[in-house]
C-alpha cells in the first residue's frame, strides 16, 4: 500500500510540474511587447519596433543585450564598448550588416540603459534585468525614439 501512495505522489508532482513549464514556455512564446521603438529616415523608412525577446550579449560575447521584434525581424541592441562607451545598432535580422544603424550616445537628446545581474544562470549564461531608453538623430536623418525593458533578459 505505501508502495502505491509513493507512486501515486511522484506521477502528480511530476504532472504538476509539466502542467506548470508548459505555461510558463506557452506564456512566453505569447508575450506582449517588451517597449516600442520607432524609427524615421531614409536607411530604413518609418518603422515601429515592438520587441518581443531579450537575448544578453553573454551569448554572442559581448557586454550588452538584444530586444527582437520576431514579426518584423528587427533587432534593437545596446553595446557597452570597454573604449567608446555604450551604442545603439538597429539592425534586420536577416541583413545584419546591410540594414544597420548605430546611435552613438553624443548624437542623443536621451540615451538611459541598464545592466543589472538577477543573480541566474542557466547554462552559464546570465539572466540580466536590462532596460534602454533612446531619443536619437543622425546627421544623416535617421532616428530613434523609444524604450523596453526585460526583467529576466536571457
Amino acid at each position: 500500500m505505501n508502495k502505491a501512495v509513493c507512486l501515486f505522489g511522484a506521477l502528480a508532482t511530476l504532472i504538476l510540474l509539466n502542467s506548470c513549464f508548459t505555461t510558463s514556455v506557452e506564456e512566453a512564446d505569447n508575450s506582449k511587447p517588451l517597449g516600442n521603438f520607432v524609427l524615421t529616415g531614409p536607411t530604413i523608412g518609418k518603422l515601429s519596433i515592438a520587441p518581443t525577446s531579450c537575448d544578453v550579449g553573454q551569448r554572442q560575447l559581448f557586454l550588452g543585450f538584444d530586444f527582437l521584434d520576431q514579426k518584423l525581424g528587427m533587432v534593437t541592441r545596446l553595446v557597452v564598448d570597454p573604449v567608446t562607451g555604450p551604442v545603439a545598432r538597429v539592425f534586420k535580422v536577416d541583413k545584419p550588416y546591410d540594414m544597420s544603424i548605430i546611435y552613438h550616445r553624443a548624437e542623443c537628446k536621451t540615451f538611459h540603459f541598464s545592466l543589472d545581474s538577477t543573480g541566474w544562470l542557466v547554462n552559464h549564461i546570465q539572466m540580466l534585468q536590462v532596460s534602454v531608453e533612446l531619443d536619437c538623430q543622425l546627421a544623416s536623418g535617421d532616428r530613434i525614439i523609444g524604450n523596453a525593458k526585460d526583467s529576466s533578459c536571457l
